[in-house]
């Protein structure tokens, strides 16, 4: 009878230890998940491509080769103030000088002839008001596209990104007549903190649709700009600016949702900043010497020995005046703070001319004055006000949704439901194993 009780005491305590083990292992996994595995995946992906496109809005921009050429852009070219003085002759004169005279206009006649011509040119290419090259109220847009390049690897990803300001009423005549600016952007960042890494990797080029201009040497930069961290924080965060190679601090003003997503949003206001001055002195910090690369670069963002007038400023309409390109952009993003990914965006980016910085402060803040040039510009050089259009927000909500998805579900429900069956397998194996125990201690007393 002794040896049945101890094999049966024996089977009880099998089953106990199972149920014991089996639920350290639940917890362990639990534990790991939460502690070890889901951290280790809050890296940003290796393959991402992604391209977000904008609304098309009304717009504005200054056609630089009209400007530089002295011709008005088609859609001014009805306007009084943007047709040329006409040199030649009217009404009956007109007649004459196409008839007998024009025939006998040989030799020192001739000359003669040339001479007026010279002169009438010359009245003729005197300088156009700047609005005659300033197309307003066209439909523009923006679009970039994201893609994880090389170098990346466990630690870091290298992004690039294409981003293109285009005009819709010229995407007929093909991308060089349709293109306002680009910027091809190269950036290497932490794959956790999304801060771009201490080393002269990042480049920035440049292209106005006047020119080209490429000057890709590396630098180092800060702030986070297409991405923000995994968990991002309710605070302010630097902000890497493209267009003037700037670093301002954006700021967090609320928590929202964006298409069911959760999600933080941040705000920046910045302007006027000198474009001229910020490239300038960006390229001068990285570069030896002299580079004609720079130059063209700098071309459009300086305006020099033009008149007063042209521009439409105060004062004496004959003076001339040097007008340098200034930057204000009011941005706004919305950040699922699980992910760090952006889910939306918007940019009101205007950009004109001024003569220093304390001009462009004063026109800037005067409200009614910056209505007025949106109505009839005579100094913009960039107007865009938009953000991302339905399908690039309902693309971008949903590759954030399956992220956040799969975080909460293998670093919340997974481990709580791991850990729930890991304390019901450990209870039942403690409590098994103490039935087994009081089971022996009774056989024994009845024994005695």
């Amino acid at each position: 009878m002794a040896r049945q009780n101890n094999s049966a005491g024996a089977r009880s305590a099998i089953p106990a230890m199972v149920l014991v083990g089996l639920g350290a292992f639940l917890l362990t996994i639990a534990l790991a998940l939460v502690f070890f595995v889901v951290p280790s995946q809050k890296k940003t992906p290796l393959d991402i491509n992604s391209t977000t496109v904008t609304e098309v809005v009304p717009g504005a921009v200054l056609v630089g080769k009209a400007l530089a050429g002295n011709t008005p852009t088609e859609l001014n070219a009805d306007r009084p103030e943007c047709r040329p003085a006409d040199g030649g002759a009217e009404g009956d004169d007109a007649e004459v000088a196409e008839g007998d005279d024009a025939e006998v206009a040989e030799g020192d006649d001739a000359e003669v002839a040339e001479g007026a011509e010279a002169e009438g040119a010359s009245d003729s290419d005197e300088q156009l008001p700047v609005n005659c090259f300033i197309d307003n109220d066209i439909p523009m847009f923006s679009q970039r596209r994201v893609m994880a390049v090389e170098p990346s690897d466990s630690d870091t990803v290298t992004f690039q990104a294409a981003q293109t300001l285009m005009r819709e009423d010229k995407a007929e005549s093909g991308d060089e007549a349709a293109l306002i600016n680009a910027t091809i952007d190269r950036v290497t960042l932490d794959r956790v903190t999304a801060e771009p890494v201490d080393e002269p990797t990042s480049t920035v080029q440049l292209t106005q649709s006047a020119g080209d201009g490429a000057a890709p040497t590396g630098f180092v930069r800060n702030g986070v700009q297409y991405k923000f961290p995994f968990d991002t924080e309710q605070r302010a965060y630097d902000y890497f600016d493209a267009s003037t190679f700037t670093t301002n601090p954006i700021e967090f003003v609320g928590e929202t949702t964006v298409g069911g997503v959760e999600a933080y949003e941040f705000k920046q206001e910045l302007g006027p900043i000198d474009m001229w001055s910020s490239i300038r002195d960006h390229f001068a910090s990285i570069s030896d010497g002299y580079d004609p690369t720079v130059e063209s670069v700098l071309a459009s963002y300086k305006r020099e020995g033009m008149k007063a007038g042209a521009w439409g400023l105060e004062g004496d309409p004959e003076r001339e005046v040097d007008m340098t390109r200034f930057y204000t952009n009011t941005r706004t993003v919305w950040v699922n703070p699980e992910t760090g990914q952006i889910v939306n965006g918007s940019e009101q980016q205007f950009q004109f001319f001024a003569e220093n910085q304390a001009e462009a402060d004063a026109f800037f803040a005067d409200k009614a004055a910056v209505e007025e040039e949106k109505v009839n510009p005579t100094r913009t050089a960039v107007r865009f006000d938009s953000g991302w259009d339905e399908a690039t927000q309902e693309r971008t909500l949903a590759g954030a949704q399956d992220s956040a998805d799969t975080l909460n579900t293998f670093g919340r429900i997974v481990p709580i439901i791991l850990g729930i069956l890991g304390i019901l397998s450990l209870a039942g194996g403690i409590v098994l194993g103490g039935r087994g125990k009081s089971g022996k201690k009774g056989r024994r007393g009845a024994k005695a």
